[in-house]
């Protein structure tokens, strides 16, 4: 059902405009995509570094496994009106859904951290916007935008909660309160 309501409300993305580095105008979606992606890959890649290795050890489950409830109050926490990831899922269809899929939800955090089998939740859907007051044209007059799943942000947001009380003993009151938000 979710679905069908996305896709009769979906609107339509233009394709950005785009330059070359010969500043003649692109057309070619692939070939927009590539310019754009290489521009901010050169902007926010750090080629030296080193990716963090998965976790090696024995599949195990959570000490303390994740709660129906504590999946729930961190859906309750994400804010209206914000873009889907690459999910697809809207924060406001978890927020109406019914308790079954917090539950589910629950059931596979706890498998995944059980096996250490990949959830998918790591990949953004890039967007990009226009600066104000800037011509458009070249990647460098766009603005990035990631949208991230919203389960991820449900995930995140329940890390958050289990280690900010031994996290804020280290930092401050503003910091803590200012990191919360960024994952909403």
């Amino acid at each position: 059902m979710f679905k069908a309501i996305k896709i009769i409300n979906k609107k339509r993305l233009d394709n950005p405009k785009t330059n070359d580095e010969d500043g003649k105008h692109v057309t070619n979606p692939k070939l927009i995509k590539q310019i754009i992606t290489e521009h901010f890959q050169s902007k926010f890649r750090d080629e030296d570094y080193e990716d963090i290795e998965p976790f090696k050890g024995e599949p195990r489950p959570l000490s303390k496994i994740i709660t129906s409830n504590e999946v729930r109050e961190c859906i309750n926490k994400l804010n209206n009106g914000r873009a889907p990831g690459k999910d697809n899922i809207c924060n406001e269809y978890l927020k109406h859904a019914p308790p079954v899929i917090d539950e589910q939800i629950a059931n596979i955090f706890n498998k995944t951290f059980e096996s250490h089998e990949h959830l998918g939740i790591n990949e953004g859907l890039l967007i990009t916007i226009p600066k104000p007051g800037k011509p458009k044209g070249p990647p460098s007059n766009l603005r990035p935008i990631t949208l991230l799943n919203s389960v991820r942000k449900v995930l995140s947001t329940i890390v958050l909660n289990r280690i900010r009380p031994r996290v804020e003993k280290y930092i401050s009151k503003a910091d803590s309160d200012q990191t919360a938000v960024l994952l909403m």
